[in-house]
């Protein structure tokens, strides 16, 4: 009797856990390319719970090693136009997921719009923007990004240094924009190509997680900053902080998994 009350008192149901996390960011409300929430069903009760970018193997050994009940991924499985079949590396995560009884739950464009944990707006926070605003009037494509500004403006080499401290690793960069910098956008992960938008909406620098071969000649021509930090590492900020609103609402035990990778 004196266990089950503790198991009450430390654990949070699958069911629970998944009302919340699909209300606190509005999954009904975003349109995706997988299928956010809840993507792979294990055991009911859930009391540890692993958090990460992308699901990968070295992730759900990480889950496994953690004993944890759940595993919450920004990107998850089951993408439009992939493979649908059940088959090689798709077969071997599977496997181990339902081989330990692990939850899976995803949440991409939810989390990337989120007004309050998106990766943009902790970016800008982090690089301590004055001012961070949705744009309204920019291009619909441009919805998924932030604008911040810095009253005064910021020199560029103060921005690079707040964007290298934030990150822990140099940005690449092409630098052929104003070297004071009143305003940036923020579009985390694969933004390269809405490097037309942005340059053509009049921001001086563009600071995302990705970069393509036409970029350079793009940035210069357009007289813009263009700043790339990783896929991946663009990326962390929301996880990480979605993990932290867990803590805060479900007595459960959260960690992330950095399993870094070169993009």
């Amino acid at each position: 009797m004196f266990t089950e009350t503790v198991e009450e008192l430390i654990m949070v149901k699958r069911v629970d856990l998944e009302k919340w996390l699909n209300d606190y960011l509005n999954v009904s409300q975003v349109n995706d390319w997988l299928p956010n929430g809840l993507q792979i069903e294990g055991r009911e009760g859930i009391e540890k719970i692993v958090t990460a970018v992308s699901i990968n193997m070295d992730v759900i050994k990480s889950a496994v090693d953690e004993k944890a009940d759940a595993l919450i991924v920004h990107h998850g499985m089951f993408w439009q136009k992939e493979e649908q079949r059940i088959i090689n590396y798709r077969k071997s995560r599977i496997k181990l997921l339902l081989e330990h009884d692990i939850n899976l739950f995803a949440y991409h464009l939810p989390l990337d719009y989120h007004p309050e944990i998106s990766h943009n707006r902790l970016i800008l926070e982090g690089i301590s923007a004055t001012k961070i605003v949705n744009q309204a009037s920019l291009p619909r494509e441009l919805d998924v990004g932030l604008a911040g500004y810095f009253e005064p403006p910021l020199p560029i080499d103060q921005l690079l240094k707040r964007i290298e401290d934030f990150f822990k690793s140099k940005p690449g960069v092409f630098l052929f924009g104003e070297k004071d910098i009143h305003s940036i956008f923020v579009v985390s992960g694969a933004g390269r190509n809405l490097t037309d938008k942005v340059a053509f909406a009049g921001f001086d620098t563009y600071l995302t997680g990705d970069v393509s071969e036409t970029i350079p000649a793009i940035a210069k021509e357009t007289k813009l900053n263009y700043i790339y930090c990783g896929h991946y590492n663009t990326e962390k900020p929301g996880i990480i902080a979605l993990g932290q609103k867990i803590k805060e609402n479900f007595d459960v035990d959260v960690r992330f998994v950095d399993v870094p990778n070169s993009l």
